[in-house]
């Protein structure tokens, strides 16, 4: 009795089954952070780039999913990537309920280490606005800003937005 043997189309096509099963296990999160994803939000929290709170929202929802929480004026995605080589937890975008249009990032590093880093890596100078206090936020010329968010560093981008009247 002879093997059967597998036809090229029969290959591809268990091929095909197996990385679908493979995808199908990764969480969402692993496979949200579409391959532009630093290019897009990189020059955003850099304030780099004109700030489109729609386009972003709409760039971080269809990447990441649905919002886990609306508060303090924004937008909260969890975004388990990295951004500028370094660790995300999340990324918020302004729901545009106040006069402050921004777009941000916290990172799972400690904000004098980002600072450093943003430095040697990626090139904007970030210097402490106020020393003497541990928690004291940087800022750059181009008036993104680094802050403490508990034990995280927070990048953030923000402009404030003259009322309509």
């Amino acid at each position: 009795m002879r093997p059967t043997q597998r036809t090229p189309c029969k290959a591809l096509a268990s091929t095909a089954l197996v990385a679908l099963a493979v995808l199908t296990q990764t969480s969402a999160h692993a496979v949200g952070a579409r391959s532009d994803f630093g290019v897009t939000i990189g020059p955003a929290v850099l304030c780099r780039d004109k700030l489109e709170m729609k386009y972003l929202y709409d760039y971080l929802k269809g990447s990441f999913g649905e919002p886990y929480k609306h508060e303090q004026g924004a937008y909260w995605f969890r975004t388990k990537t990295q951004l500028f080589g370094k660790e995300l937890i999340e990324t918020f975008v302004s729901d545009q309920s106040t006069e402050w249009e921004f777009v941000g990032a916290v990172f799972k590093i400690k904000p004098d280490d980002l600072a450093k880093t943003m430095q040697s890596d990626v090139g904007p100078i970030f210097v402490k606005t106020a020393t003497g206090y541990r928690y004291s936020p940087y800022q750059a010329q181009g008036l993104s800003e680094i802050m403490w968010q508990n034990n995280n560093a927070k990048l953030l981008c923000r402009h404030h937005v003259a009322p309509l009247n």
